[in-house]
């Protein structure tokens, strides 16, 4: 299965690598990864293909970034 996540958190340093060191965690095969970070707020959409069970558990590891707002996530075809 193919997933789209959606990520908006607070500015930071290595918040871009703390996101890539949760999905090397999980093993999950990245098709895309895109980041925006300005002065205040940073958006981070990238593509993985998983299982359901392991694309729930990046979006529990990715919620408990200290500065991660919310995270959106859905299943692509």
């Amino acid at each position: 299965m193919n997933w789209n996540f959606e990520v908006t958190a607070a500015a930071q340093e290595r918040l871009l690598s703390r996101i890539l060191l949760a999905l090397d965690q999980q093993r999950v095969f990245i098709h895309s990864f895109a980041g925006e970070i300005d002065e205040t707020e940073a958006r981070v959409a990238f593509k993985v293909s998983s299982e359901q069970d392991k694309a729930y558990r990046i979006r529990a590891l990715l919620c408990r970034l200290e500065p991660v707002k919310s995270v959106i996530v859905t299943r692509i075809g």
